[in-house]
């Protein structure tokens, strides 16, 4: 195995295999060992919708196939989590394909647009009609305003007026959002969340949830708890990304940048190298110690640790249900067992000592402690979340093309900037060699 393939947590490549554990020790029990007639377990109230909704739904990005919609439905699922951007609407018309062969009333259907400054009304109403085409239904459950990074966003005056006009006439029932932290200049995901909560007319949320990043999240839980909003987790799986291997003689064309950008300013050869060096060395010292880990529980692949992931969030009652972004009959027969079950004792000691070894490598979504700290005002929160789609959820493409849309600069300046934000992480975690191999991954 690869330090690659073990560091690339979550997304929709779960290979199957299983973990050798300590004697008298089961990570899972005989939970995902068990045949395809398991189904969904636990049903709970998703705040004041009063719907019974499933502990785990299915949806996100990666969702293209109907058979895997029907599948997570006769398995009993029966939240769908969707939007307009997930894969340009084809997540959506795989829900919608799938709707002659589900009592409609039976499931609970969210999706959501970007709004914008420039939306007005008629465009989101227009957008709207879309994604309900697509859904091939006569109203949406939960229409949400996605990816919201600022505090002023919440009150969108042609948003509200779009989703009284859709309540009125019964297309919709409820509104949500969704937050992944701030863009550049934005607030934080704890403001965001929380000012939502005290906004009042938001009846669920979207937002990051794991068991490396849950400080902010428990005091959002808390507050939803309060005012009986309903909760989804989605990123329930951290990752971290690798650190490419440097050969001075043959670089990599960004190391080759590096190199080149450093002499320029009065650096020589033999500095550059030693300043690339240094990155990946502290880097590899975090990865080097995994070595006792791996060897205790015989870990041959990464499927037991994202399951172990996974359930974590599951058996949180205050978090109403997960969202498994997926489009594998195989990997919802895997989480459909974890359904109304608690995990056992060797489950929270994997998950403890893997995040031990990780805790440094993991930039948490949607923190932005560290952002301060950069000269060049890069959203990192964001950079490092594209980078989380492109490594650790297949969606290459998807996050090129997200990394070339940022405005004013990328994680290029990183190369022969003097790093003020070394240090500024509270988890310990080089900003500065994230973001570069961020940018190695995210460049054409």
């Amino acid at each position: 195995m690869t330090r690659r393939s073990f560091f690339s947590v979550g997304g929709a490549a779960i290979a199957g295999s299983a973990l050798k554990v300590p004697a008298g020790g089961d990570i899972t029990g005989s939970r995902t060992r068990q045949g395809s007639d398991d189904k969904i377990k636990k049903y709970v109230t998703l705040g004041r919708t009063g719907f019974q909704v499933s502990d785990i739904a299915v949806g996100g990005v990666p969702l293209r196939d109907t058979a895997v919609v029907r599948h997570a439905y006769e398995k009993g699922i029966n939240y769908f989590d969707l939007g307009e951007s997930y894969g340009r609407g084809a997540a959506e018309r795989a829900v919608g394909e799938a709707m002659p062969y589900m009592e409609r009333d039976k499931i609970f259907i969210t999706t959501k647009v970007g709004v914008g400054d420039n939306d007005t009304v008629d465009t989101i109403l227009d957008r709207f009609r879309r994604c309900k085409e697509r859904l091939q239904t006569e109203y949406i459950d939960a229409f949400y305003m996605h990816g919201v990074t600022s505090v002023a966003a919440l009150s969108n005056a042609a948003f509200h007026t779009a989703t009284d006009r859709l309540k009125a006439d019964g297309q919709i029932r409820f509104i949500g959002l969704s937050c992944h932290g701030p863009g550049r200049g934005g607030d934080s995901l704890e403001d965001v969340l929380l000012a939502a909560v005290e906004d009042g007319r938001f009846d669920q949320f979207l937002f990051t949830y794991n068991f490396l990043n849950s400080e902010v999240g428990d005091k959002v839980l808390a507050a939803c708890k309060e005012k009986n909003i309903g909760t989804t987790a989605m990123k329930t799986k951290p990752g971290s990304l690798p650190p490419t291997p440097f050969d001075p003689d043959n670089p990599t064309e960004q190391q080759a940048q590096m190199i080149e950008r450093n002499i320029n300013r009065g650096r020589t050869r033999e500095q550059a190298i030693q300043g690339i060096r240094g990155q990946i060395q502290r880097q590899e010292e975090t990865y080097q110690n995994t070595r006792p880990f791996l060897e205790k529980y015989g870990i041959t692949t990464q499927e037991e640790l994202d399951l172990a992931s996974i359930h974590w969030v599951v058996q949180n009652p205050d978090m109403h249900t997960a969202c498994v972004s997926s489009n594998s009959l195989d990997i919802i027969d895997k989480v459909v067992p974890l359904s109304g079950t608690t995990m056992t004792p060797v489950e929270m000691d994997v998950l403890r000592e893997y995040g031990q070894v990780i805790s440094s490598q993991y930039c948490r979504h949607g923190c932005s402690t560290c952002a301060e700290a950069c000269p060049h005002d890069l959203p990192v929160s964001t950079i490092m979340r594209y980078a989380y789609y492109y490594e650790c959820q297949g969606r290459e493409k998807e996050a090129m093309v997200k990394y070339a849309g940022l405005d004013d600069g990328d994680a290029s300046l990183c190369m022969a900037c003097d790093a003020p934000c070394r240090g500024a992480c509270p988890y310990g975690i080089d900003v500065q060699a994230n973001l570069l191999e961020a940018h190695s991954r995210l460049t054409l």
